[in-house]
């Protein structure tokens, strides 16, 4: 039962790297969901996740990007538009999973997408992304 516990944890930590990189590529391409998914379906990091909950994420964040974006601006000093790429892949995907996923604990959420952010940002991302995520869940969780 723990050892289940652990793969899960581990597919969906790859599920939302995956995400937030689909994300991205979104945000700088333009592309459809169906596009993104099919060009990471032959990424090798694709057989690591857990591929619904990768799909669950990037529809929510593509279909809910409006809402999620002024849930930010509700969060953040900064208009939208001045936060980079990376950050804003990142917190979108954190703010779809606390704000209209709500499958997982909001602190380990804070400390995933904090990690993600440790890898895919800056030196000042994790800072960041924690102040928002952070920000984000208390006024979504009280």
């Amino acid at each position: 039962m723990l050892n289940q516990k652990i793969i899960n944890s581990n597919k969906n930590i790859w599920s939302r790297r995956l995400a937030l990189q689909a994300i991205y590529s979104w945000n700088i391409n333009g592309i459809s969901i169906e596009e993104i998914l099919s060009n990471f379906k032959v990424e090798n990091d694709y057989k690591k996740c857990n591929q619904s909950y990768f799909k669950e994420i990037v529809s929510g964040v593509i279909n809910n990007h409006k809402d999620i974006d002024v849930i930010i601006e509700e969060n953040n000093h900064l208009d939208v538009k001045l936060v980079n790429m990376v950050e804003m892949s990142i917190i979108r995907c954190a703010a779809y999973e606390l704000c209209f996923l709500k499958k997982h604990d909001y602190k380990i959420l804070i400390s995933e997408y904090t990690k993600l952010s440790k890898k895919f940002g800056t030196n000042d991302s994790p800072k960041y992304v924690n102040a928002i995520v952070d920000s984000i869940s208390k006024s979504k969780n009280g």
